[in-house]
């Protein structure tokens, strides 16, 4: 019986490589939670605009809540990943 090269040394054994693998899934994820986070913050404030302009027959407070958004959602990335 011969033995497999494979099953001798296998990538998810090495330590190594196990945190390699642990630290690329964090980054991911943070860049995800990143992504998130601009995101539902333009959404969001950039819909309560919009329906504040509707609402008071405007067309500067879209922009403003699309500013608010972004700003907000900024100051919680860097409380998250750069204050760390």
């Amino acid at each position: 019986m011969s033995q497999n090269p494979v099953n001798e040394n296998p990538d998810w054994q090495d330590p190594q490589n196990r945190e390699h693998r642990a630290s690329s899934r964090r980054d991911e994820n943070a860049m995800w939670s990143i992504f998130g986070y601009l995101l539902s913050g333009l959404l969001f404030w950039g819909g309560v605009g919009w329906a504040a302009d509707r609402f008071f027959n405007t067309s500067f407070l879209t922009l403003v809540g699309l500013l608010v958004g972004m700003g907000g959602a900024l100051y919680l990335v860097w409380l998250r990943f750069v204050r760390e």
